[in-house]
């Protein structure tokens, strides 16, 4: 991956918090494991990495571009054997390629969700760690981030190095996204891009022959060219509150109806300790989008902190009937804060 001047979102980091796996967990390895394979990229001084890709048609294979970017040649590994790539059809921007394999025409693809995900949503994600074996990781959909005409998934769903172009199913088996990059901070913070991408790249004219790309992913742009809800995740990690607040102000001014907005002035006010005053920002977020685990989190650990006791216990018993796992999550939030961790919580 370059190292652009977004330094922030990292790729392989694993987060501190790890959902145990359960009995439908293992059902999803079983059944998907042998249609997401490891891909291979070796650039032009035979150094290889490795990436995870998913089948999405017979003999296509579908892999985030970071993990092909720099490659000369690219094969995929199928029951041990290695089958080389032939075409990649690229849309780097969206951190998006399919890989055209003709040896693994046989390799079952799965299905692509054609319904919206919701946040609180339950995934599961299957990618290969280090190169090594494939591993399953559950987690929920947290937000939902309108981008070039999809919606970029954040959830809490764990991955780590190898694991990049990884698939995101929903417990259906039917993939919703690929893993592609995380943030630097807390355990709340991976995204995958979604799969109506992956449909619409499936329209594409077979692609050229592979070669190293041009070009860089949306989250690895320069800084004044990020998404907005990219720009405010960095100078929340840097804790710039100040300008972080200005940024949400002008964002309401402009969209007095961007819940996105609300939640970044409420996360500027939580950052530089005003809770109190966090609390109707991250209210107005929640009113906006109901049933989001990202804003009922904050806005309880903001009740919390504000000492409303009450009114932080109603909305976890409403966070956890929407989203159990991430009720799980804004615990671990508060003992953090009731033990007066250096940690933020």
């Amino acid at each position: 991956m370059r190292n652009g001047p977004f330094v922030t979102l990292l790729l392989a980091i694993l987060p501190t918090c790890v959902h145990s796996l359960d009995q439908r967990d293992i059902a999803a390895l079983v059944s998907l494991r042998p249609s997401v394979l490891k891909v291979e990229a070796s650039d032009e001084r035979g150094n290889v990495g490795v990436g995870t890709g998913v089948a999405v048609a017979p003999g296509v294979i579908a892999t985030a571009c970071h993990v092909t970017a720099r490659a000369s040649s690219l094969r995929v590994v199928v029951n041990g054997e290695r089958m080389q790539v032939s075409n990649q059809r690229a849309r780097v921007v969206r951190d998006l390629c399919l890989l055209d394999v003709p040896g693994a025409s046989q390799v079952p693809p799965v299905p692509l969700r054609d319904s919206p995900l919701r946040p609180g949503e339950e995934l599961v994600a299957l990618g290969y760690i280090l190169g090594a074996a494939p591993r399953v990781s559950n987690g929920v959909v947290l937000r939902l981030h309108d981008f070039d005409g999809g919606k970029v998934i954040q959830s809490t769903t764990p991955f780590t190095s190898g694991a990049s172009g990884g698939g995101m199913f929903d417990r259906d088996g039917r993939l919703v996204g690929l893993m592609a990059f995380r943030f630097r901070a807390g355990s709340d913070n991976q995204f995958s891009i979604p799969g109506s991408w992956i449909a619409e790249a499936m329209q594409l004219p077979p692609g050229p022959e592979v070669a190293p790309l041009d070009g860089r992913a949306f989250w690895d742009l320069d800084t004044a060219a990020l998404p907005p809800f990219l720009q405010t995740l960095r100078l929340e990690a840097e804790g710039r509150w100040t300008e972080l607040e200005s940024m949400a102000q002008s964002w309401i001014g402009a969209d007095r109806d961007n819940a996105s907005a609300w939640h970044a002035l409420g996360r500027a006010r939580a950052g530089s300790g005003r809770h109190a005053a966090a609390v109707p920002a991250f209210a107005r977020a929640d009113a906006l989008e109901r049933d989001t685990p990202v804003f009922m989190s904050d806005l309880a650990v903001a009740y919390y902190r504000s000492h409303d006791h009450a009114a932080y216990q109603a909305m976890r018993t409403d966070l956890e009937r929407t989203a159990p796992l991430a009720a799980g999550e804004l615990d671990a939030r508060i003992a953090r804060c009731a033990a007066a961790s250096p940690a933020p919580c």
